[in-house]
């Protein structure tokens, strides 16, 4: 018999299973250690071979990084002499990068310092350098003259390996921390209480510290990242304090904040495939890489569906659906008449799938594996129902874009005839009035309706305060020229801070909260968000990282990347299996 057999609960009971599971109680009750033994089975302990795999991956990558790292600190003991010696007393240090790294073509980047002097000599200590890009296929390069310049690739170079195998055990550290305090519930939990007085000073106070001191000068373009990097930081915030508090009588607005998510979505993705036309393979994969990496790495450890993630599945499909409205006939994307074909069908399409009965279900069955929960697909059209035309309304706004930029800029130019000053001057009083009045109108009879009654309208009327808020936001230059650096901060991380909140801030679907200090909720409250905030942040960085690695420019290199990937996580399995099949776990 192995060690997870022993604590499962039978029907019948020997003296010693008995004796055992008293143990496990006093675990529970004095020390909160286990979970409670009457709301959570203890053969949960049991780990998925998916989790056993991802474990020997991590304690690969810990036993790799630390052969690398003696090796590496070899050097102390063995000095060998500096073949750049000779390169870095010239002034300048000269570093090839291959093809995958930054461009598809062979190419030497040669890093020069300007005034060697003056570089030494700055008072932060960190050297100023010149990075020139040459090509080296060009024909100055052939004749043997100096090659030509070419513009910097915005591409992130991929991190060296110390680097990576540094990356893959803090990673994999994080993941084994969700593991403890969601799947095995070694902090003790407490149920959520709701205080309107408590949240609103909290709401207050936090809106007063981005006010009062992050405060900053941005672009004045309408709706510029930072700007919508605010707007998405200060909605999470509601959004996870929401769940927190357990505030559902915020429930609607909360509704909005999604609906406004998902605009961002249809925003942002057909503004870039409208500027750039970049339809490439790379840019799809870059994209759902950042939308589900970490989301699949988080099921696998906590052996959650991939559904209770929702928002991850909706960004998702809603970027495909816009990949796919701009990529086909993109020719038709120059001509007013059949981009508005375009948005006909993009909306009739959406129609029939979210508001005819069982088309939906019936053709998203063949997905039921992904977009299933608890076998059934209801959670599915049940979210990604309610905003079903928040991405057909951001891509209008994106297509209206320079219409409304004109617009604003008539308006808000210095007339030298007084009667067109005037003229300017009352358009946007009654737009201004005009939004003031629906959006009064939707607080007074549409927000204030029952969490069942505002579901069955929300998808027809969440444009309303989108809208004007957008409006209102950039209605002076004044203020579309200054942003909340903190909520955009926080809007950079939002899908870390969406995943991490239901593991390390909250438990059971956020359904109950983590304990760190017990009887003291404010300063529970603290902790616990400076370690989910820390967490998510990092998370950020550790996703960017990967992406860099496996997804550089060269779909070769991808290929081979993600085909060694997968052989280790083939070998992976095998060992799990393996050890699982000999009764060690």
């Amino acid at each position: 018999m192995n060690f997870y057999s022993k604590f499962q609960v039978r029907g019948h009971r020997t003296p010693r299973e008995a004796s055992q599971e008293t143990a496990m109680t006093i675990l529970h009750e004095r020390m909160g250690l286990l979970p409670d033994p009457t709301v959570a089975s203890v053969n949960t302990l049991k780990p998925t071979l998916m989790q056993l795999a991802f474990f020997y991956l991590w304690i690969t990558a810990i036993i790799v990084s630390i052969l690398r790292l003696l090796y590496n600190s070899r050097t102390l003991f063995f000095p060998t002499t500096d073949s750049n010696t000779e390169s870095e007393q010239n002034g300048f240090v000269e570093v090839k990068i291959s093809a995958g790294n930054v461009t598809s073509t062979p190419e030497v980047v040669t890093v020069v310092v300007e005034d060697e002097k003056q570089a030494n000599s700055s008072e932060d200590g960190k050297v100023a350098i010149a990075v020139k890009e040459i090509d080296v296929n060009s024909p100055k390069a052939k004749d043997g003259n100096e090659p030509a310049a070419k513009t910097f690739s915005k591409v992130k170079p991929p991190p060296k390996l110390d680097d990576l195998l540094k990356y893959l055990v803090v990673f994999g550290g994080i993941l084994l921390y969700f593991y403890l305090c969601d799947y095995d519930h070694i902090f003790p939990r407490h149920e959520r209480t709701y205080s309107r007085d408590l949240f609103l000073f909290l709401c207050f106070l936090l809106f007063a510290v981005a006010g009062g001191f992050t405060l900053k000068p941005c672009t004045s373009t309408i709706l510029n990242r930072d700007q919508t990097e605010e707007w998405k930081g200060w909605m999470q915030v509601m959004f996870v304090w929401y769940h927190y508090y357990a505030a559902k009588e915020t429930y609607n607005y909360i509704r909005v904040f999604i609906a406004c998510y998902v605009w961002m979505t249809g925003f942002g993705n057909f503004s870039f495939f409208w500027v750039r036309k970049d339809f490439s393979l790379w840019r799809l994969l870059k994209m759902l890489f950042r939308l589900n990496f970490l989301v699949l790495c988080v099921c696998v450890v906590t052996n959650n569906e991939y559904m209770l993630y929702y928002i991850c599945a909706m960004h998702t499909y809603w970027f495909l659906s816009v990949y796919a409205f701009m990529r086909i006939l993109s020719s038709w994307n120059e001509h007013r008449w059949k981009m508005a074909a375009k948005f006909l069908v993009y909306f009739v399409c959406n129609t029939v799938l979210f508001d005819i009965p069982h088309v939906g279900e019936t053709l998203f069955t063949p997905f039921s594996f992904v977009l299933g929960y608890k076998g059934s697909m209801h959670e599915w059209m049940f979210r990604a129902g309610l905003d079903h035309h928040a991405t057909l309304l951001g891509m209008l706004c994106a297509y209206n874009y320079p219409n409304y930029e004109k617009l604003l800029n008539y308006l808000e130019k210095k007339f030298a005839d007084p009667n067109e000053q005037r003229l300017a001057v009352m358009i946007k009083l009654v737009l201004t009035t005009v939004f003031c009045v629906a959006a009064v109108i939707w607080y007074t009879s549409i927000a204030s309706k029952d969490k069942f009654e505002y579901n069955a309208i929300h998808p027809y009327t969440s444009w309303i305060p989108i809208l004007s808020y957008i409006f209102f936001r950039n209605l002076f230059p004044l203020m579309r020229s200054y942003h909340l650096d903190l909520f955009a901060w926080l809007g950079k991380i939002t899908l870390e801070t969406y995943i991490s909140q239901l593991h390390v801030y909250m438990q059971d679907n956020a359904r109950q909260l983590i304990v760190y200090i017990p009887d003291y909720p404010l300063m529970n409250f603290v902790v616990a968000t400076v370690i989910y905030i820390m967490i998510s942040y990092i998370l950020f960085h550790l996703t960017t990282e990967f992406s860099a690695y496996l997804l550089p420019k060269d779909l070769k290199v991808v290929l081979k990347k993600v085909t060694v990937l997968t052989i280790l996580i083939c070998l992976a399995m095998l060992l799990a299996f393996a050890t699982k099949e000999v009764g060690m776990l």
